[in-house]
Order: C-alpha cells, then structure tokens, then sequence
C-alpha cells in the first residue's frame, strides 16, 4: 500500500525545511514580535510620575509640539510668560531640529483639546518609530548578510534590550526619533555601496537631519574611512611608471573633488548648519534681539554639552567624578553591556530610574561586546566599512559629546550604541551559521522572537501605572477644568505638594497654546500682575475657583496675595529665624524677606511628630516621625524680593515640629543652616 506524503511536517526538523522555505515568514515574525511592543504597553494617557523622562522630558517635548505654529514662524519654546515689563515673551527650546516636533504636532492635531488623548497619540508614534527602526535595521541586514533569518534574530536581539524597551515610548526627539533617523541613514549607505544609488542616501541623510543630530555620529566613520578609500584607489590607479608629484597631487585633489563620501559629509554639514541658523535666529528675535549669539539658551548649551563652556570651571566636586576618563568609559561600558543583553535576562533592572549603580556587572560584557564586534569584522569579507561604521558610530557620538552622555540622567544615549549590537549579534550569527548550518539559526530567530515578546511583556510590567501615576492623572483632570477658565490669561504656578514631582514642563504643556505662565523662579513683574494662581494647597478661609477639583486648586490673585499679607502681618510666626515660618490651618508656610536666590538652594528639613504615633506610615513608625524634607523649588514663589514656600500638611494632629535648612558638606556630613522646634500640644 502506497502512502501519499503529507504536507504536514513531524519533525524538529521537518518544521526548520518548512519555515526556511517560506520568505514571508521572517517579516511576519517581525511584524508580529513587534505589536507586542502595542499590546503590553503599560503607558496611557498620562505621565507615569517618575519624574524622569517619562515625565520632565515628554512633556516639555509636548509643549514645544503644541506650541509650534506657521504665525511664530515655527518657533521651538516651552511656555509663554511675561518679561521684565510685563509683555508677553516666549521661553525659546531651540537645541533640536524641528522636525521631530513637528511629527508630533501632526500626531496630535486631530484631537482637538484633550490633554490625555494627545498623550497617548504621541506615545503611540514614539512606539512606531520604534517598530519602523527595527524594520529598517532587518532590511538593512538582509542586505548585508543576504539571510533573512539572521537578520530577523539580529534585530530581535538587539532591539530586546532594557534601554530600547524602557525609552521606547518616552516623548522625545533624542530617542528612538533620532534612532530611527540614523538607521534610516545606514540603510542607505548600504544601498549606495551595493548598487551606487547615492541620490537615495543624499535624501535619506537630510531626512535623519531634520529629526535629530545622532546620524553625525553614524556619518563620521563612514565618510572618514569612504575618503580614505578612494584615495587609496586613485593612487593605485596610476599608470607605470608613476607621473610627477605634482601629477599625482592634482590626480588625488581631482579624486577628492569628485568624490561622493566628501560629498554627502559637505551636505550633511551644510544642512545642519542651516538648521542651527534657523534656530538661532527664532530665537534671538523670540528674545527680542537683546541677546547675542553666545549668550542664546541654546548655543550655551552647545557649548555646554561639547565641554567648551566657560562654565566647567564651576561644576561641582560631586558632579565632576561623571567626567573623569575612567569613571565616563566605565559607565559607557556599563551600557554597552546592558545594551547586549535582553530585558528577559536582566533581572538586575528592578526600578523605575534603571539606576547606573545596578549596571557594574555589564562593565566586562560591555568591553567583550566592543572588542568582538571590531575584532570580528576582519574576518567579514564584504562590506566592511559598513560594519565598522555603525560598530563605531556610538563612541564617534558620546566621546565628543561627554558632557552631556556622563551623567546618570542622560543614559537614555546608551541607545546610540544600537550599532555595536547589531554588529555583535550579526557577526555571532554568522559565525553560528558557518559551524552548525542554517537550521540553528532558523530555530534561533524562533526564539528570538519569544525573547522579545517576554522582554517587553517585562517592561509593561516594570512600567505599570503606580499610584503616583494615578495622582498625575487626577491631576491632569484638574487642569482640563483649570486651563479652560484661564485662555489667554497671566498665572502663577504654585506649590504641588501631593504630586512631588510635578515639575514645570508638565504644567507647561497643560497651559500650552492657552494661559500666560509667570514661572515661580521668576519675580512677578510689577507692570503685570498674575490673574490666577494655581497651587495643589488649599488655602483656609479663600475660597477656589474651582470647588469641585481634587488636587490642583485656582484661586484670584488679588485674593490670594490678600490672604498671605494676612497670614504674615496677622499670625505670628511658629520659627523666627533664617526663614519665618507660619502655621495655616492645613500648612506650613516658609517665609523671607528680602530673598536672595542661593537662601532657597539648601534643602530644608521638616520633621512632624504626631499627637498618636500610630497615624504614622509604618516605615517611619520605628522613628517617631513623618519626614517631609524638601527643595525650595518643590513649592515657591516669589513677590518681589519676597519668597514663600507653602507645604501642604498631613490629616493627623502634630504634637512639634522641628524644621530647618542643611547642607551636605563633601565628606557627607551635614551642615544646619538654621533649626527650629515648636510644640503644638502639650
């Protein structure tokens, strides 16, 4: 009896002929690994309350995309305030290209006035240019490798890691906005090395740049080592014997001249020059030509950034162990090393700030990494000076830019080092298929896309809404009804103290396009008072604008500048000392005048001792008292040379109060600057 074959396969091995026989199946893994990046995201329409990135960074991103508009000729700022004479002006963010802000704007055009729905959107494209990123770093390794399935694992792997998945959706032109623009960049050096199309990379190049400055750090080694190149094969090319010196210099200078690497590196500097023109000049008309070239936020902070600022000179002690050679490479290979490892396989990333001091164990994998993909790519016969250029395109961006890469708060740039992984996991990958066949590599982008699916399943897990994020988005209820009663008006922006990290880049983007901010760092200008105050602290006996809000509470100005003048000439202070401090019904309010801007920098200390010690959280019942230390800048303002701070208290009868001002001397002892006590029961 004949048995017809079934179409079926049955084994381990028959399933590996069946995939590698199928070409759409790599794309489709692809695509289908990729929308779990959608499915388990855990962000929604509002700040996650880390006070990091997810929060300070998007949101002052969502202001500058709000804020863009054809009338102030796409001028890049934060917020609108009033200036010394009380006129309208514009706080200018010009460091960026404006292309990426305009995406955004594009994003959330469509829905109209909802502060949550437009958080979400943009989200949304963070996370698409996320999923278009690792496409395009497929295709590109399908052409390099001329194999699909190590191209799929390659960019799976590589993609999977802590920092990709974490800064994924983070609303920012620095992350994968500019990732994707110099990906986009390397796939057209591949085209143009494979088939000669340099108009595509021209056009490729000037898109990246209009996103975003990393692609400078891909173009360097790529155009450096295309010159040298050329060079070297104009040389070669001369006839026998060789012609005169002065011959071969014009054939060489004739070579450099036509050559298109120096070419695409005159372009590329050409249009980032133009950009940064156009930046500066939005700016110094925004700051009504009162400013010179060296003094704009922006080129200071160029300078700043690139270690030619005057200012160097001043950084602190604590601050400057980020720049020392050992301590800077140290952390950079820390994130190389994390860079290389999928989030599934790093336990070690446990909270929300991905704390550097957790990545000590990556230093060595990180150094391994880096030498592996450089050592590794002698042994590739084709296309070199493409692997080498995406493998150095990361130290080519961080070393000049040390400054700026070293410190903790800006380790999102570990993503820059994306070359070396692709470059690492590609050459390991070819190696695996050399020594054991193509059915391992098959079963190993299989995997691959299991790992990256759990990787970001991980993530959404680690990134869940906590209850901070739940009072951020009380508070983002609160200010749909606050910014709706305030178009077009003047406020300042007081104390928030539920919400410790609501920083001024969050309220900045939910008054953009609407109300007049007057920052509370500034002095209120005299020719301009506020119209509103808007402050997380109710204050007994004046009555809020807006009786029905939870949170964030807003009152007149007249009111409540009366009521403070009431507070301070009627009630007398708890402390008399550096600081004033007076008791309101449901607050402590710190006083000074006159106030100087270096007597609000030192931390203040405030400890409450409750009447009944079991009113306590039960992590400080062990010590007796709620610790509510704070900085000046969580709730001040400022009236002239007048400075107040409100700190909003807790429901429990308080039996004292010690309070005061510290600080941390470089031995890590702690210096009080003032002290006070007082009892409120007996």
């Amino acid at each position: 009896m004949t048995h017809l074959p079934t179409k079926t396969p049955k084994t381990f091995a028959h399933i590996l002929a069946y995939l590698q026989s199928r070409a759409w199946l790599p794309p489709a893994i692809l695509l289908l690994a990729l929308s779990s990046l959608f499915l388990f995201d855990g962000a929604r329409g509002y700040f996650r309350g880390t006070g990091g990135i997810h929060d300070q960074i998007s949101a002052k991103n969502m202001a500058i995309a709000e804020n863009l508009s054809i009338d102030l000729h796409f001028l890049t700022f934060t917020h609108q305030t009033l200036d010394a004479d009380g006129k309208p002006a514009y706080e200018p963010y010009s460091r960026f290209p404006i292309g990426s802000y305009a995406l955004i704007k594009l994003a959330i055009l469509p829905f109209g006035d909802g502060l949550s729905d437009k958080i979400y959107a943009a989200r949304m494209l963070m996370l698409l240019f996320f999923a278009a990123a690792a496409a395009i770093a497929y295709l590109s390794l399908l052409r390099l490798t001329s194999n699909r399935w190590i191209a799929l694992t390659a960019a799976l792997l590589a993609f999977s890691s802590p920092y990709c998945l974490y800064y994924g959706d983070a609303i920012s032109s620095e992350m994968m906005v500019d990732i994707f623009g110099a990906l986009l960049v390397f796939h057209g050096m591949v085209i143009f090395e494979q088939e000669g199309r340099f108009r595509q990379l021209l056009f490729k190049t000037c898109i990246a740049l209009l996103l975003g400055w990393h692609v400078y750090g891909l173009l360097l080694p790529f155009i450096v080592f295309g010159v040298m190149r050329e060079l070297v094969r104009a040389r070669s090319d001369v006839s026998i014997p060789p012609p005169p010196v002065l011959c071969q210099l014009k054939r060489m200078a004739l070579s450099l001249m036509r050559n298109r690497y120096l070419t695409l590196g005159v372009v590329a500097l050409l249009l980032g020059i133009s950009m940064l023109t156009f930046n500066f000049t939005n700016e110094y008309f925004a700051l009504n030509r009162e400013t010179r070239l060296t003094e704009l936020p922006s080129f200071k902070s160029m300078m700043d950034r690139t270690g030619f600022s005057s200012n160097i000179s001043s950084i602190r002690g604590d601050v400057l162990i980020y720049l020392h050679w050992s301590g800077y490479l140290e952390r950079q290979f820390h994130r190389i090393g994390a860079m290389s490892i999928p989030y599934a396989f790093s336990p070690s990333f446990v909270d929300h700030d991905l704390r550097e001091a957790q990545l000590r164990s990556f230093v060595i994998l990180g150094i391994a990494a880096s030498i592996a993909s450089l050592i590794g790519l002698p042994f590739v016969r084709r296309h070199r000076i493409l692997l080498v250029t995406p493998a150095l395109s990361g130290f080519c961006w961080v070393l000049p830019m040390r400054y700026s890469t070293a410190y903790p708060h800006h380790q999102f740039e570990a993503l820059y080092y994306m070359g070396i992984t692709l470059t690492l996991f590609s050459l390991i990958l070819l190696c695996l298929r050399s020594l054991s066949g193509e059915r391992l590599v098959t079963a190993l982008s299989v995997v691959s896309a299991l790992i990256f699916a759990l990787s970001a399943l991980r993530m959404s897990q680690l990134n869940n809404p906590d209850q901070t994020s739940e009072l951020h988005k009380a508070a983002l209820a609160d200010f749909e009804v606050i910014r709706n009663m305030t178009d077009g008006k003047a406020i300042l922006v007081n104390a928030m103290p539920k919400i410790p990290k609501m920083i001024s880049a969050l309220y900045q983007y939910y008054f953009a396009g609407r109300a007049i901010i007057i920052d509370r760092y500034q002095n209120v200008p005299s020719a301009r008072q506020p119209d509103f105050v808007v402050t997380g602290t109710r204050i007994d006996r004046l009555a809020s604008l807006t009786p029905q809000n939870q949170m964030i509470f807003l009152y007149e100005w007249d009111d409540y500048h009366r009521r403070i003048d009431e507070i301070i000439e009627s009630g007398k202070p708890l402390i008399r000392a550096y600081f004033d401090v007076y008791l309101t019904k449901n607050a402590l309010m710190y006083v000074k005048d006159p106030c100087r801007r270096n007597d609000a920098k030192p931390i203040f200390f405030l400890a409450l001792f409750p009447a009944d010690e079991s009113a306590l959280p039960s992590e400080r019942r062990q010590h007796g008292f709620d610790n509510f230390d704070f900085h000046f800048r969580n709730g001040e303002f400022w009236r002239g040379e007048q400075c107040i701070s409100i700190v909003l208290l807790p429901d429990y009868d308080i039996a004292r109060i010690y309070t005061g001002q510290y600080i941390q001397q470089a031995d890590g002892s702690f210096e009080h600057l003032w002290e006070g006590e007082v009892r409120l029961t007996q």
